[in-house]
Formats: structure tokens, sequence, C-alpha cells
């Protein structure tokens, strides 16, 4: 209750004409967190002056921020294992209103799906195999050069909607269903790509001699060796190194979608969304 009354006092006072009056009030709203949303959101829709407005929407917009920067911290820190989380936290902040549940839904029933197909007999090639066919053939994903430079299209939400993805966001889905099924599959960044590392499993995350073979998520699932993957870095006139051959940690992968998605924004002239983003990747 008295947090209640504390945050009801406060927004009277979110008009107040002394700036650095207005700065202590502002101060003691943020301090609340994601506490004071409802009552800032209650706020705004009763409030016609232009600059009282701006006010409450930036309140949010900092409360907002500062919120999905702890969630992430908090993953980086406790959870790192699961690249789910993360995943839907960037999305959700960019899609509010979306029916999350739902779109967790869709992503179990994937899951199941492979594990009904799964078993402990089949060897890696047979158990990615084995993914592609639920991933691919059953669930129709695919990726479309269409929607490379589409922002919209590296969010989870969008993925799961239309089915359509990139070689990024078709790559976390398949690296998602890999975690839950205790799979060793991880990430790979390379060059305007990202591919995927099956690996022997270790006690240690694995370096690149436990690499068995590279998949590749935006064309079906399809089996690379080292091999290929020197043959692309050739063709575009980059110098094989290490980083392009070894396994990466999921925050790797999350700082990857952070650049991305600014890359893709400042393309399509949305700046201010980049510039969110720019702000928020050093959680």
């Amino acid at each position: 209750m008295k947090t209640t009354d504390t945050l009801n006092a406060l927004m009277f006072l979110t008009d107040e004409p002394d700036e650095h009056l207005y700065n202590n009030v502002a101060d003691a709203i943020i301090s609340f967190g994601e506490k004071a949303l409802p009552f800032l959101k209650k706020k705004i829709n009763n409030i016609s002056d232009f600059y009282h407005r701006q006010r409450i929407e930036y309140l949010i917009y900092i409360i907002e921020r500062h919120d999905i920067m702890k969630k992430l911290k908090s993953w980086r820190d406790k959870r790192e294992h699961d690249l789910m989380e993360p995943y839907f936290i960037l999305a959700k902040h960019h899609y509010p209103k979306a029916d999350w549940a739902w779109y967790g839904f869709q992503l179990m029933m994937i899951i199941e799906q492979a594990e009904q197909e799964l078993n402990s007999e089949l060897t890696p090639l047979e158990q990615v195999k084995t993914l592609n066919h639920i991933i691919y053939d059953v669930n129709k994903f695919h990726g479309d050069t269409n929607y490379l430079n589409n922002p919209d299209y590296y969010f989870i939400n969008t993925l799961l909607e239309t089915r359509i993805g990139n070689p990024l966001s078709l790559g976390m889905l398949y690296c998602i269903v890999a975690e839950r099924l205790d799979i060793p599959i991880y990430g790979v960044d390379l060059p305007n790509h990202f591919i995927l590392a099956y690996c022997n499993k270790t006690e240690r995350f694995p370096q690149l001699e436990d690499v068995l073979f590279y998949i590749n998520p935006y064309n079906n699932g399809n089996v690379l060796t080292r091999r290929d993957i020197r043959n692309y870095l050739s063709q575009l006139n980059v110098k094989s190194e290490l980083k392009y051959f070894e396994p990466s940690k999921n925050e790797f992968i999350v700082k990857k979608l952070f650049k991305t998605l600014i890359k893709t924004y400042s393309m399509s002239g949305k700046e201010s969304e980049a510039n969110e983003l720019r702000e928020m990747m050093d959680y």
C-alpha cells in the first residue's frame, strides 16, 4: 500500500514546472523500476499537454530500458546456457502487445515434435537429419533473401508467424531446439552469415577440436565442412581466422543479434530504434 500511495503522489508531480524539482520527482519514479510502469501508462492516457506527455513517455522509456538490461544481465550471469530467454526478452520489448503465450507454445510444440523422433541410438548426422525434417519439412521454416535487411524478421515472433527467416534467426531457432533436447549444437559467427557446429559433448565449453561438422540453418540444415567455410571466406576475400570455425557462446550470439538489428534499423532509416539498442547492448 505504501508503494501505491507514494507512486500515486508522485504522479501528481510529473507536471512540476521547476526543472530541478521535477528531476527529483523523475529520479524517485525511476527508482521504483517496473512497478511504476502501470501508474505512468495510466497517467499518460489522461494527459493532453504535449510537454507533459513527453516527460511521461521518457520515464516509461528509461524504466523499460533499465528493466530489459537488468533481465539480460541476470540471464548472462545465471542462465547463459538458455538462448531462448534473451531472444524472447528482446522480442517482447519490441512487440509488448503480442501473444507471447502462443509463441512459447509454438516453440514448445516444435521441440516436442523433434523429441518424439529422436532416440539415443541415432548418430550425430542422423540427429541433424531428424531436426532438419522437423524444422524445415514439417514446420516449413525457410530463408528468403528478400527479408535479409528487414529488422522485423530477426525477431522470434515474426519467425514463428511467417516461418520466414534469415541465417541468424533460423540459426537461433535451431540452437534453441537443440539446447532443449541436450544436443551439442552451437552457433558459429561468419562475416555476413551465421552457421552452426555439432560438437562432441565435453565438460567445458567446446573448442575447435570438438567440432564434428557444421550446419547451414539458412539452407535447410545442409551439412558443411571446414573446407566449405574456407571457400566461403575466400569468396569474400576474408582471411581465415580461428573465430570463424570455433563455437560461440550464447552471449556472443545475443551481441550479434543486437549488432545486426542495429545495422538493419539504420539501413531502414529507423535511427531511434537503432540508438535504443545501442544503449541497451552493453548490459
